[in-house]
């Protein structure tokens, strides 16, 4: 158990792999159904970085449409990146040809993971918010189609859990750059007060340049690994002196 003094004061989430179902397991899933090789779309979206369509449209410079997929896509399939994904994580010289890939599909399957509670997580919140602890979070989003549903809340609403929501898309920034956390932290100073430090919150992520950046202002981090957020819980146990670990959360609504 944490001692007093170390105690956190804000409690700082990213939401997909932390506190919904990771969008990166829609992304292995959509490899392995289109044989497409375990790493590769990622590896293409930060490649890009920060110019690429996804980033863009996480920053909320473009619109969500079929413009956005028709230059998603074409990152995607750049027979360059997919040459040099070969060369450096396969070892192959002489990759196949590039796979047509959904970019439509793939990211709504990706949305769609974002609308399901973290088993684990997700009753640890609610736990954290009845003791009255102040919980915020910070995440690289996009904006629906206007009039799509997923603009609804679900009925397992994670983001109604928090009392101030930091979304990347609204704000015209994203992480891991700096300028994120450092309005984060200020709309936390204004919402739990002035002297809350850096060190004064705790950021739970399950990518580790988005923890490297955090820690560089003084905030403390705990990296989410895909797949082990009852680890984080126990983590948030330790922080906190609550006892955060039950039955997993059972979804009884239909997405």
């Amino acid at each position: 158990m944490a001692s007093i003094q170390s105690r956190p004061k804000v409690l700082l989430f990213d939401i997909g792999g932390v506190c919904v179902v990771s969008p990166f397991q829609a992304i292995l899933d959509y490899e392995i159904q289109h044989g497409i090789p375990p790493g590769y779309i990622n590896y293409s979206i930060r490649a890009l970085t920060p110019n690429g369509a996804w980033h863009k449209l996480e920053r909320g410079e473009i619109p969500n449409d079929a413009t956005y997929f028709r230059l998603f896509k074409a990152d995607l399939e750049r027979p360059d990146l997919w040459a040099r994904f070969h060369a450096e994580k396969l070892h192959v010289s002489d990759p196949p040809p590039v796979p047509a890939i959904d970019a439509e599909t793939l990211y709504w399957n990706m949305m769609g993971n974002s609308r399901k509670p973290d088993p684990w997580m997700y009753p640890a919140l609610l736990k954290l918010k009845a003791h009255g602890w102040g919980l915020a979070a910070l995440s690289n989003t996009t904006v629906f189609p206007e009039g799509h549903p997923f603009n609804e809340p679900g009925p397992e609403d994670v983001k109604g859990v928090f009392e101030l929501f930091v979304s990347s898309a609204h704000v015209g920034m994203r992480k891991p750059n700096r300028d994120i956390y450092e309005y984060t932290l200020k709309l936390i100073r204004e919402r739990w007060g002035q002297d809350i430090r850096a060190e004064d919150v705790v950021f739970f992520d399950d990518i580790g340049e988005n923890l490297k950046t955090a820690k560089s202002l003084g905030i403390r981090t705990v990296r989410v690994v895909l797949g082990k957020t009852k680890d984080a819980v126990r983590e948030l146990e330790r922080l906190t002196g609550l006892e955060l670990v039950g039955e997993p959360w059972v979804s009884k609504a239909k997405l």
